[in-house]
């Protein structure tokens, strides 16, 4: 009898959640005498022998991963699923072969149709869809108390804000922002990194990007891979601060362009999305994309890049997508374990419409609808095909 089932979870932030999301789901369905453990494989090659004996001893394995680890299939749990997020289109020779045949004789899932594809484009076998899912927090309508206008900008581990080319496409949406509009913008971020985030904003928008007089802004001044011209900003761009500040309206907001929000529970994200007018997410790829999806949860319309999961999962009444510029390929990962990315670049043209729209007319759609779209994604929604075929071997 199996007594207990181990959960495997990759090293990301963003599939750690996922993880004790499905971790909570299963927990409401097994008997009291099954107990459940979280195990993060540490993204080092080759794996520790200590991971490999813990992978070894489990009766039941289920594996919530993106596909940057190589596993001896003879060495996996007699009981194995696996939960693949893949938002590359090409995976390295041995970590290919290794999921090849793991999924030949284990279950294998997507989490989306795009990554779904990818796998079956590397002639890896995919048994089914199990969509990443997200936690229902009721947030009453909030009006801000203070002053600012505010735009909800998210900024999280997945979001390749910047590449090994110095290109940074949130600093030029941000410099867009600054130079035509004049309102602050709220960046919200419950990652430990913003202030390193934000000392690179200062950075490129001091010394990368040129300074134009107000309304005077070409876009192809705001090109991808900034030149050498110097600007000297006068006016401090950011500031540091809390939900709850926001909501007393306690911030003085002249000289302060950006204000920035960080260690933030699930609460206060929610929070923030509701103070929010609009939700803004213009990350270039998305292995599924979960911000959008909570914005919506807190009644919130969003606006996001065209990257590839972003139609499949989003519903048109309660999105814009804004059109792709164009597209490069990218090396990302380890050396040991490197996967062709496809990065969608937003047109700025497109860009400037939809929040001028947005700012200055307001957008109008069904606040209701959104929130009720966004509970097709709940956890134990999401996670009830995985559930199922656990309690099944369970049984």
């Amino acid at each position: 009898m199996i007594r207990k089932v181990c959960i495997f979870s990759s090293s990301a932030s963003s599939i750690i959640t996922q993880a004790k999301l499905f971790q909570s789901a299963l927990v409401n369905e097994l008997p009291r005498s099954i107990d459940t453990e979280l195990i993060v494989i540490p993204p080092i090659h080759p794996m520790p022998m200590e991971t490999f004996k813990r992978i070894r001893d489990c009766e039941l394995g289920v594996f919530i991963l993106d596909p940057f680890y190589r596993f001896n299939v003879l060495g996996l749990p007699k009981y194995a699923f696996f939960k693949l997020t893949v938002d590359g289109v090409q995976m390295s020779s041995e970590i290919n072969a290794s999921m090849r045949l793991i999924c030949e004789r284990h279950e294998c899932f997507a989490n989306t149709e795009f990554s779904k594809a990818n796998l079956e484009a590397n002639n890896i076998k995919v048994r089914g869809i199990v969509r990443d899912g997200i936690k229902n927090i009721p947030t009453p309508p909030i009006n801000p108390v203070s002053d600012f206008t505010m735009l909800g900008l998210y900024n999280h581990g997945g979001n390749p804000i910047m590449d090994r080319k110095g290109q940074n496409i949130a600093t030029a949406l941000l410099v867009k922002l600054l130079h035509y509009y004049d309102f602050s913008v709220i960046v919200g971020s419950n990652v430990d990194y913003l202030h390193h985030v934000a000392g690179k904003y200062v950075e490129l928008i001091q010394t990368r990007v040129r300074k134009a007089s107000r309304f005077g802004v070409a876009i192809d001044e705001l090109y991808y891979g900034f030149g050498n011209n110097l600007i000297n900003y006068p006016h401090k761009l950011f500031s540091y601060t809390s939900v709850d500040s926001l909501m007393s309206g306690s911030i003085n907001k002249p000289g302060f362009n950006f204000v920035l929000i960080g260690g933030l529970d699930e609460v206060q994200v929610r929070m923030l999305y509701s103070l929010s007018r609009f939700f803004l997410f213009p990350s270039l790829t998305e292995g599924f994309g979960v911000p959008p999806l909570e914005a919506m949860n807190s009644g919130r319309f969003v606006i996001v890049n065209s990257y590839q999961t972003a139609k499949e999962l989003l519903p048109s009444d309660c999105a814009y997508f804004i059109k792709p510029s164009h597209v490069t390929e990218y090396l990302w990962g380890n050396k040991v374990a490197p996967m062709l990315m496809k990065y969608v670049y937003p047109d700025m043209d497109d860009f400037t419409d939809i929040i001028t729209k947005a700012v200055m007319n307001g957008i109008n759609y069904d606040s209701f609808k959104c929130v009720q779209e966004s509970l097709k994604y709940e956890y134990r929604k999401s996670y009830e095909p995985l559930v199922k075929k656990v309690m099944e071997t369970i049984k």
